[in-house]
């Protein structure tokens, strides 16, 4: 594919370069949607901010303790990782943001190996960073879920022959949510790679039984995952009223991308697209409340529907994703968990409640 002077304005092809368009993404982002600065001073027992960041930090004292949520039982990479290096206190919160970073300037990466235009690559990247993806994360201290979506996205689009082997080692460690979005990231790669359906990336599926067999080897009788799950499914499925509502508000103008991603792929396979991500973030929604963050496992369609307009729309992609990046920017986002809708509030507001 070739692009015309007026197309690249100036190609970002070093990962220093990419780096700093992930920050400026970021920084927007934050700017934009700012976390609860008052809230994560100190410790607010039953917030968003604190809810999964007490027992992540329990974790990391002991990461093999069992006296904590079932759900977060088998997470156990990052309070492991936590614990070899020694993190002092509330440091371990740090791995979380090392995970959004990573993952943002993975992105950008992807984008601009794709074009170095600097309206695509920015625009993408801070489309992703405007979702439920990074807003979650940052917002919610104790939260790896950047790790996870990275992981998906190296399935998706990674060339390294042990890029995706090692994602599908790792990431089940972090959260469970990565097999369950495994399908989707595949498939979100054979849109842009165009392969058969059965090709490589379907054997890196081979990687993730160790996985399931050590679980199941320590959790036969699976007391714990089983009460988790029919607890979870039955909240549910109470929450069915609002779940256009919160997958709406997690990813917002991306689901244009996603949209196109899935509606641009060939007939026989449209379906089949389309049917795997209403089953992926079916099963993401009964097996969690939190709406507005489940939504984010669609994160590689939202690349991949990048790519599809970069290759149907080359002289038109630039401008196009810019203006998504910018849109999801101005478009309002809140946290739907449970029944509560909390809305997102620019970072000046929330300093007004810090200092005041």
């Amino acid at each position: 594919m070739t692009f015309s002077k007026q197309t690249v304005p100036s190609p970002p092809r070093t990962i220093r370069h990419c780096g700093l368009l992930a920050l400026g993404a970021l920084a927007l982002s934050v700017l934009f949607f700012s976390p609860r600065l008052w809230l994560m001073t100190e410790e607010v027992p039953g917030s968003f901010q604190w809810s999964r960041a007490t027992t992540f930090l329990l974790q990391c004292e002991d990461p093999l303790r069992t006296d904590v949520e079932p759900a977060m039982l088998w997470r156990l990479l990052p309070p492991l990782v936590s614990h070899v290096l020694h993190l002092p206190g509330k440091t371990p919160l740090i791995l979380s943001w090392l995970g959004i970073l990573a993952a943002t300037v993975y992105v950008a990466m992807l984008l601009s190996r794709q074009c170095p235009d600097n309206r695509f690559v920015f625009g993408g990247t801070l489309l992703f960073a405007t979702t439920s993806a990074v807003l979650v994360p940052v917002g919610w201290l104790g939260m790896n879920d950047a790790w996870v979506w990275l992981g998906l996205l190296v399935v998706a689009f990674g060339r390294s022959a042990w890029a995706a082997p090692i994602a599908c080692l790792l990431c089940p460690w972090v959260d469970e949510r990565f097999i369950i979005g495994f399908p989707l990231a595949w498939l979100a790669g054979q849109i842009e790679r165009n392969e058969p359906l059965w090709g490589r990336p379907a054997l890196s599926t081979l990687w993730l039984l160790p996985y399931a067999l050590l679980r199941f080897s320590f959790d036969r009788q699976g007391t714990a995952t089983q009460f988790f799950l029919q607890n979870q499914t039955n909240e549910s499925l109470q929450l069915l009223p609002l779940v256009p509502f919160g997958w709406w508000l997690g990813l917002r103008a991306a689901w244009v991308a996603v949209g196109y991603a899935v509606w641009s792929a060939s007939a026989n396979r449209r379906w089949l697209f389309a049917g795997v991500l209403l089953a992926t973030l079916a099963v993401s929604m009964l097996l969690a409340s939190d709406l507005s963050r489940s939504v984010a496992i669609a994160s590689p369609l939202v690349i991949a529907g990048c790519f599809v307009a970069l290759r149907r729309l080359p002289e038109l992609a630039p401008r196009l994703v810019l203006s998504l990046g910018i849109a999801n920017l101005l478009i309002p986002a809140a946290h739907v968990v449970h029944r509560h809708i909390d809305l997102i509030n620019p970072l000046p507001v929330e300093l007004l409640r810090l200092l005041r």
